[in-house]
């Protein structure tokens, strides 16, 4: 339940996440066609490591929408938060949706031979910090209180 103070409160008014995956894959096509780089690794090398880690992005991923669904809370990033989620998923890191999205975004780029797509993705933390993360985390501060910060403080960011 959403008390009056917080009401109006949203963490992000730009939906950031989905933007920079749309756009890290968008370049990386666009860069991998123009400048092609060698991939990192031998097909069945990539193989072997790009589609787990794509599976395990998803599901990493997925583990964290269903969680939200069960709390009632919506999991798009310029809505309100109706509840902190701590459990599940939540107890491994504060951001399993980011940290998937991360993962399969690399894993795709070494299943597929994008060297692009991997070197891209390795930022791709940094822009999510940057435009979402440290926004949702002050909201979430101001929304919850002394319940995010003992959260805060026993699980970490990422992993």
């Amino acid at each position: 339940m959403i008390d009056e103070p917080h009401a109006s409160a949203r963490p992000n008014v730009v939906p950031w996440p989905p933007l920079l995956y749309a756009g890290i894959l968008a370049v990386a096509y666009v860069l991998h066609w123009l400048f092609p780089l060698r991939p990192i690794v031998g097909t069945p090398v990539a193989e072997f490591l790009g589609w787990p880690l794509v599976v395990g992005g998803l599901s990493f991923g997925a583990a964290a929408i269903l969680r939200f669904r069960r709390l009632g809370t919506p999991v798009d990033p310029t809505s309100r938060a109706t509840t902190l989620a701590t459990g599940g998923i939540y107890r491994l890191s504060r951001n399993p949706m980011y940290v998937g999205a991360v993962m399969a975004l690399i894993g795709l780029g070494f299943a597929t031979g994008w060297t692009w797509l991997v070197v891209l993705s390795l930022i791709l933390p940094f822009l999510l910090w940057r435009l979402a993360i440290s926004r949702e985390e002050a909201y979430l501060a101001e929304r919850f209180g002394a319940d995010f910060d003992a959260y805060r403080a026993r699980v970490r960011r990422w992993l």
